[in-house]
Formats: C-alpha cells, structure tokens, sequence
C-alpha cells in the first residue's frame, strides 16, 4: 500500500495531538469509564476520514490482461464413445457441449483476460479453429506425448496454463512426476462418471511358448464382466492362415478351441495347444456372450477380441551327428529326434579306421578299402589310408559326400553339430578351426559327449575346438578302462533349467532320477571356465560328485559339453523310460538350436504407436555380411485385402549387411513382412518373415471409467486443479489467482471502498448517541 498525498503519518499525528484533548476535556465531566469509549469513536472515526483524505492505494499483481496464453486441449479419440450409466448421451458428445455449445461461456469469460489457443489430440497434435468439428474418430489417445508437445510448441509463449479435456484413459506411457514439474499449470476436466458401465473384456494376455518339441503353447486371458446380469461367456481360439505372400487369396481361419465360462467380475482361463510347422503363426482370441438370443448392451465391443503373432523359428532345423564308431547312442538319438518333425538329424558314422599305407591287404592294384568291394562306386570309395564313413539321412546324395565338411559353406548349413567318441585327430586343423568359428560366428549349437576317445581321452587339450569348450582340458587325467559306477544327480541349476527336467513336478522328477540306471563310461571334468553352468552332475558313492553336463554361451552360439557315454543304459529299463530319454535328447536338441540364427534375419519394432521399423540382417553363406546388397520387403495385413505393400529397404553404411526400413500403420490387424536379400551380382541370397499384430482400439478400451489418479497427479505436479464441468465457471478467478508468464501491477483507491466510509461513519454516529444518551451537544 501507497499513499499518493505523501506521508500521512505526521499529519495523523498532528491531528490525534489536537484532537484527542479537546475530546476529552468535552467529557471531563465524567467519570474516567464513561468517557473512555466515546473518545475512542471520535478518535477512530477522525483517523479514518484522515486516512481517506490522504488517498491510500492498494497494490495487487494480476495476469495482464490480453497478454497471456491459456491452452485448450480435448481429446478427440474413440475411447470418449462410452455412454455412463443413466446417460442418453456419450462422453464425446458431453465434450463437445461443454467446448462448444450452450455450456461454453466459461471460455468467453476466460478471454476477458487470456488468450485462447484450441487444440485437439489422438495420436498427435491439431490446433483448430474451434471445437465444432470434433470428430471423435481416433484410434489412439497419447495424452503424454501431446503434452510434452505442446509444450514444446508453445515453449516461447507466455503460457499461464492448460485446461485438460480427457478421462484420463492414455494409451502411450504415463508422463513421471520430473517430466509434469517442467509442464504450465493443468487443470484436468473430468469426462465420465466413475460409475461402472456394463461391459465384457479380455484383459491381460500372457503368451508363452516353449522350443520344446511337445510342448504346447499356453494363453493366460484375463476377462473383466461388469454386465448387469452376469452370464456364461464364449472364447473362441482360432488360427489365422495366410496364403503364401505373393497369393492374394483370403485368409484362413481355423476353429482350435472354445470353452463356455461362467466368470465374475474378473476371472482368468488358459488355453494349451500345439501347432505345426515354423515361422510366424497368427492366432485370434474371441470373447462374446453365450447367449445369443438376448444379449446384454455393452459399452463396446474393441475390446473382445485379441490378435496375436507367435514366432516358431524356423520350420526345419538340421544337426549334423558325427560319431568315431556305430554305438547305441545313435540309435536311441536318431529315433528320439525323428519323433519331431522340426529336427532333422544328418549322421556321419565311422565304420573302420583308416589304414598306415603299408598295410594295404587288397588285391594287386586295389588301393581302395576291401569292405566296399562288388558296389560299383569306386570313384566314391575310400582309401585305405582314410576312414571309412557312412552316411545317413542325407538330403540328397551330394551331401557329406566327401566326409566331414572342410569348408564353412557347407558346415554352416547346419544348425548344430554332436561329436560323439571321436578323437580330435579325426579332423584336420582346418576342421576344427570350422568347428569353433561354427559356433562363434555363425552361432551354431555344439554338443560334445563323453566316451572313450572325448575330450582329455580324445586329445582335444589345445585344439581350436577346446577353445569353444565349457571346461579346462589343459590338465591330463589318468583314465582308467573301468570307472565304478556313478548316479545322475541335477545341480542347483540343472533343477531351475526346464530343458535338463522330464517332470514339472519337483517331487516326480526325483523319483525319476531315482529309478535311472548306474552309469559306467563317462569323463571326468575336473574345472568348469567362468561363465559356464554345470547343470548335471554324476555321484560315485563314496566318492566327489563331477559335473556331467556343463553349457557356456561361445560367440554367438552356445557348447554343451555331456561327460556321460552310455546315456543308453537310461532306454534300456522299459517302454517309459525310452519315452523319457526320448524326451531329454529332443530338449537337448532343441535347446542347441533355438537361438541358431538364420542367415537372413527380419525383425520388427515400433517406433511410435503408428510406425513399425523393420530391420534385416543379411550374411553369405560364409555368414559374412552381404556387401553391396539389395533388400525387398513386401507387407501384407492378413485382416485387410487393401494393405499390400513393397518396400525398398536401405542399407546402412556403419553396419554392413544392415538393411531397414520404416512403415506407417494406420489400420489394425495382423501383419506379415517377407524380405528377399540378393546380392551385389543380383543372386538371391534368401529370404525371411516377420509379423506383429496393431491393436490399437484395446489400448483404447483397456479401461472404461476415467483415470482419476492420473489426472489427480497431472493437476498436482504442474500445480493445477483437478475440475468438474460444474467448476469451469470458476476456472477464470481460479487461473488469475495464479502466477503468470506476464503479470501487471493494479492500484485500486482505498477510499473509493464503501467498507471505509461505513467504518468512518459508524465510528463518528456512536460516539454522537453516546453524546445524545448523557445529555450532551
């Protein structure tokens, strides 16, 4: 406060010392008590008059008028079309009356004072004219994203708020409490009842699959059911099957399983099934009401239904069985393996040694090995100083015709390589380079098993292939031609890895392990390298316990190395125990191979909410990078014949044999890409798929009351207000109350206040009906 006549204080103090005596002598004739209170009155009534004349002004900080910006921002999403219970009309439509109708002189008084900017929001940021054309018609509602964007935007504008039209319901990543402080004041307007809306919905999916040959795919569905009458509900579990991606045939769909639920509020089912083949499968999950006849309305039907995009890897893997001598092993291996039909085992079998070159014993002139006498293939035939090999399951009757591969071409076609009793000799140094760069480079499986001539026994210590090895071979260990008999036994991680366990039951799989057999051939494993788990081991009574199975990740691929070499006493017992070391060679195999990597890669990611990235990776058959190539991506939508897509992928320089690509989605379904890679001759190098499933409506619909926390916390962070409609005609005091960007100084007369002279009068009226009461002038 200010006064404009100057000091009043000495002009207050002049009038009090003259006044004040001559008050009081005019009720010296009274007592000391009767006179004090009149001449209080007198005296206040004087200082007020005084006060006035001297012409106080009052000093407030107020937004300057015109000068600052207020933001309105609605959202302009599909997820508004939700009618609240005892409504006839929807969310959207309360909106679009409170932005632009009857109800929307609270922004005619808002623009006495600020400047209005109107935006709307989906998936990105609009400013328009006015809110009449809201359309209500957007797939997304990314209240975070437009925020921050906005305030972006208007980063260099004087913003002295946003009002916030939204029910909360956000489909990208809520905005943290570091990111809200940097935001202008938001008052949030609630649009929706907190009342529940009868409706049906699948919620949370979870998906697992297993590389277990006979292990189905399991679905966990959360369903939500707040329908005025609960009743059964039908889910339906269908398989989409797309044509070939140069077919434009419509999609397949294949009826797996239903099931009839009566569920409550929230319930969970889970589906099991197995599927065929490899590569991207589609999948589709219905929810609907059982009955038919007269179905209940719900609030929206987005959210009863789920695609889903599982990758099998691919249809076929190929491992390649070499072994030092025909042995049981092979036997219980290849007909375990020939029980999946995504495993393909190729065997290599030594059936004789090779000979020093003065042992020939043939006929005069025969320099070949006698048992291949009277076949007519002798220029196939080995020679006495070389082994003789016969193969088994081969493709065709080029391959592995010259024996084990001594070029990367041909071993990298594999997915994962066993050796089994087969000393380090038998391969050439240029062999056993192969064999490790198998596994680090082209990140292959590698399996070693223990016998006779494996690892220390097999003089495999400082060979290219014991570098790849989960154990140290440095040390010699004195071997023995007997071993006393020793017990399977799983370690501490052996129990927690799913593939080393034929039950799922802690309980059942000890009984297992109790039943198998003795063993009598197997290595002893002295140290383990860091990295490596031990994951079985073999139990001498009276003795230490050996690891028997140790894995290690190498370079891109993974090594297992098993101590034990007569696993085949284990399928010996009965018909059961022959299903369960089945089952243990299929998830042995299969955990060699899942990860293998395919030499043409394609893997999708979303940028944002409407754009997928898609990336391939591309290498020769020497799995080297494809140098100089071209990539041709072609896009399909299972779920829309229209959507049919080729795109030129563009290489990236920093990352040879890196190709990518991004792709605007603007419709849901499923989608399936298809990359053909040729090299820089033009030669097709191969191919690859990829799929992913847009859904953006369920994000939308995950949750049909507002997100009352979320826009409490949006209010308090930015220091805002959270309102009802019913408060928008206070926003404009509530928003001048606060600080702004731009603010002005008011004076306002202290005298020109009606409160003043009403004290000033009232002071000076009693202390004259004292004076009339005693019988004074």
């Amino acid at each position: 406060m200010i006064f404009s006549s100057g000091q009043i204080w000495p002009i207050l103090l002049i009038a009090i010392a003259l006044l004040l005596p001559l008050s009081w002598f005019a009720w010296s004739r009274h007592d000391l008590r009767q006179k004090l209170l009149p001449v209080a009155m007198r005296a206040i009534g004087v200082s007020l008059i005084l006060f006035a004349l001297a012409d106080p002004l009052i000093l407030e900080e107020q937004p300057a008028t015109g000068a600052n910006l207020v933001a309105i921002l609605a959202d302009d999403s599909t997820g508004l079309r939700i009618t609240d219970p005892g409504d006839l009309i929807d969310r959207a439509e309360k909106s679009r009356k409170l932005l632009s109708g009857s109800s929307s002189t609270w922004q005619a008084q808002l623009a006495n004072t600020f400047q209005l900017r109107k935006y709307r929001f989906d998936h990105s940021l609009h400013r328009i004219g006015d809110f009449n054309n809201l359309s209500f018609e957007g797939n997304y509602s990314e209240l975070g994203h437009n925020l921050l964007k906005l305030h972006d935007r208007l980063d260099q504008k004087p913003l002295a708020g946003i009002v916030l039209f939204s029910d909360g319901n956000s489909t990208d990543v809520e905005l943290s409490d570091e990111a809200l402080s940097k935001l202008p004041p938001i008052y949030p307007v609630i649009l929706g009842s907190q009342k529940q809306v009868p409706d049906l919905a699948l919620g949370k999916i979870t998906l697992e699959q297993s590389a277990f040959s006979d292990s189905p795919i399991v679905l966990e569905a959360d369903i939500r059911q707040s329908l005025e009458n609960q009743s059964q509900v039908k889910l339906q579990l269908n398989q989409l099957k797309p044509p070939s991606i140069e077919e434009t045939a419509q999609t397949a769909t294949i009826r797996l399983d239903e099931q009839i639920l009566a569920v409550d509020a929230r319930d969970q089912t889970t589906f099991e099934w197995q599927t065929e083949g490899g590569g991207t499968q589609f999948f589709k999950l219905d929810l609907r009401q059982a009955n038919t006849e007269t179905p209940q309305q719900e609030a929206t039907l987005a959210n009863n239904q789920r695609l889903l995009a599982i990758d099998k890897g691919k249809s076929e893997y190929r491992i390649l069985y070499v072994t030092g001598r025909p042995n049981w092993e092979y036997k219980f291996l290849n007909r375990a393996l020939s029980e999946d039909e995504r495993l393909s085992m190729v065997g290599l079998i030594r059936v004789a040694t090779k000979e020093p070159n003065f042992e020939f014993k043939g006929r005069a002139g025969e320099n070949s090995n006698s048992l291949y006498r009277g076949f007519g293939r002798e220029e196939e035939n080995e020679r006495y100083d070389e082994a003789v090999l016969i193969r088994m399951n081969t493709k065709d009757a080029k391959e592995l015709v010259t024996g084990f591969p001594s070029e990367a071409e041909e071993l990298f076609a594999y997915d994962a390589i066993v050796i089994d009793d087969l000393e380090a000799d038998f391969f050439s140094f240029t062999q056993q380079t192969l064999v490790r760069d198998f596994v680090k480079k082209r990140g292959g499986g590698l399996l070693l098993l223990g016998g006779v001539n494996a690892f220390q026994d097999g003089g495999y210590a400082n060979t290219p292939i014991a570098q790849s090895l989960p154990i140290y071979l440095s040390r010699a260990i004195e071997t023995s031609p007997s071993r006393p008999p020793a017990l399977w036994e799983l370690t501490r991680n052996g129990w927690v890895e799913p593939w080393t366990r034929i039950r799922s039951v802690d309980s059942d799989e000890r009984l297992r392990i109790q039943d198998m057999p003795q063993f009598f051939v197997y290595n002893k494993f002295e140290r383990i390298k860091p990295g490596a788990e031990a994951l079985v081991s073999i139990e001498v009574p009276g003795s230490e316990n050996h690891p028997a199975l140790v894995t290690r990740k190498f370079g891109s691929g993974r090594v297992a190395a098993f101590a034990v070499g007569d696993l085949w006493r284990w399928g010996l017992q009965d018909a059961g125990t022959q299903a369960d070391l089945a089952q243990f060679w299929r998830q042995l195999s299969r955990w060699m191979v899942t990860d293998t990597p395919d030499q043409i890669q394609l893997d999708a990611s979303k940028t944002n909410a409407r754009e997928i990235t898609l990336t391939a990776k591309a290498y020769d058959q020497d799995f080297n990078p494809v140098q100089l190539g071209q990539a041709l991506v072609n896009i399909k939508n299972l779920s829309s014949r229209d959507f049919d897509r080729k795109v030129e992928m563009k290489a990236i320089p920093e990352k040879p044999g890196t190709f990518t690509t991004r792709i605007a989605i603007r419709d849901e379904g499923a989608y399936l890409a298809e990359v053909s890679v040729a090299n820089a001759e033009g030669e097709l190098v191969g191919s690859a798929e990829t799929g992913w499933v847009t859904q953006p409506l369920v994000d939308e619909f995950a949750a049909t009351t507002p997100n009352l926390a979320y826009l409490q916390r949006i209010a308090d962070a930015t220091g805002g207000k959270l309102l009802n409609p019913s408060d928008l005609s206070k926003l404009e005091q509530l928003i001048s109350e606060r600080p702004s960007p731009l603010m002005e100084t008011k004076s306002i007369h202290a005298w020109h206040n009606n409160w003043l002279y009403l004290l000033a009068l009232g002071a000076l009226l009693a202390e004259w009906l004292l004076r009339r009461k005693r019988g004074l002038a």
